[in-house]
């Protein structure tokens, strides 16, 4: 009698617990302890089996889960002599407990005693039922309304990225070839010129350019290893708007990209800074053809390739993607890093009276971007999730 209302008292005292947390009971946790590892992967195997034909749901962390089986196996370590047959015959103990996860309160635990695996196929049904004897039922809406928590949006082999992107390029003005001038407010300058480089006889003065034009990024993304990705792209966007003297220029500008990432993954987010690598696949910005312009290319070179990195946010998008915010910054490099634009008043075919400043036939300038990206990556192939 006595026994019996002592379980009755720890079982009011479970389903109080539990009737304060969020998660509902069908969600478990299974964690074990042996000095043998055959021993520990045996239960941890066979308990995740009669889980899951029990209904329960395992997690992959105490966290997610309102009740842990915890076990330990170690040997029998009864000294009594008078004991010493019974120990030969039970070699091994096993020591289950059931742990509310709410509170860390233990709920109920006891020991059962076993010479070889062999013969514990017959018991590990028995043992399981024992163990979550007294976790409250959960009822049909805990198995159809509520999912499991799915990971599998962030353990994938590949991804597909699309992004549109709005990439922001500075275009530095270098002081080659240009000469110094003085504005009415006493601010220095440099521009373009007409005439001798000590005594011109018109000037012009040019900045810096600074442009932002839409553009796409569409790749795929290998994660090779947990920690380590590979993405591949191409990339698509606005070509330069306008020259330093106000022509319009409208192109498309193309390059394939390189990132190599290191994901870092939270419960429904993602941080992965990468370091970046870009080569431009178009080069040639045509001026308009026009009476007063010739058509003829607007960079009389254009840097080889661009380096830099960044860092991606990405917030769980459904079960097999992610949605992301890219940002990061490149910086062109090369044996030839500057980018030179032809001077459009240096050409042979203007006429006189349109070279307003011929000199120098070419502009220099140091070209970076930050890039801007909002996207979506969805994945295929999943990868087997390691237990945490």
């Amino acid at each position: 009698m006595k026994k019996t209302l002592f379980l009755t008292v720890l079982l009011l005292l479970a389903m109080s617990s539990f009737a304060q947390d969020d998660i509902p009971n069908r969600y478990i946790f299974i964690d074990g302890t042996a000095e043998s590892r055959e021993h520990l992967d045996f239960f941890l195997r066979n308990f995740q089996m009669e889980a899951d034909a029990a209904g329960y749901t395992v997690t992959s962390s105490k966290a997610e889960a309102a009740h842990t089986v915890l076990f330990n196996v170690g040997p029998n370590t009864i000294s009594d002599s008078d004991e010493k047959d019974q120990q030969d015959e039970n070699k091994y103990v096993i020591k289950i407990s059931l742990v509310s996860n709410a509170d860390d309160f233990e709920i109920l635990n006891f020991d059962f005693f076993f010479t070889d695996l062999e013969e514990m196929y017959v018991h590990n049904r028995n043992l399981f039922q024992t163990a979550t004897l007294y976790i409250p039922p959960f009822t049909e809406d805990d198995m159809i309304v509520i999912e499991p928590l799915d990971n599998r949006w962030k353990n994938k082999w590949i991804y597909f990225r699309l992004s549109f992107d709005y990439p922001i390029s500075f275009y530095l003005l270098k002081g080659d070839g240009l000469v110094g001038l003085e504005s009415d407010k006493g601010l220095a300058k440099i521009g373009l010129y007409e005439g001798s480089y000590d005594h011109p006889d018109r000037t012009t003065p040019i900045t810096h350019l600074i442009y932002a034009l839409p553009g796409l990024t569409a790749g795929l993304e290998f994660h090779f290893l947990n920690f380590v990705s590979l993405e591949l792209n191409f990339q698509v966007s606005m070509g330069l708007p306008e020259n330093p003297l106000a022509i319009d220029i409208r192109s498309i500008n193309m390059a394939a990209g390189a990132e190599l990432k290191f994901p870092i993954k939270f419960k429904n987010t993602m941080l992965i800074p990468y370091g970046a690598f870009t080569y431009p696949l178009q080069k040639s910005f045509k001026y308009p053809l026009s009476d007063s312009y010739p058509f003829s290319d607007v960079f009389e070179s254009f840097p080889k390739y661009a380096i830099g990195g960044g860092v991606q946010f990405c917030a769980r998008g459904g079960k097999h993607g992610a949605f992301f915010v890219d940002v990061k910054y490149m910086l062109s490099f090369g044996p030839d890093s500057d980018t030179i634009m032809k001077n459009p008043f240096s050409a042979e075919n203007l006429k006189e009276n349109q070279r307003l400043a011929p000199n120098p036939p070419v502009i220099h300038y140091k070209r970076s971007v930050i890039g801007i990206g909002i996207g979506y990556k969805i994945g295929f192939f999943d990868k087997k999730e390691k237990k945490r």
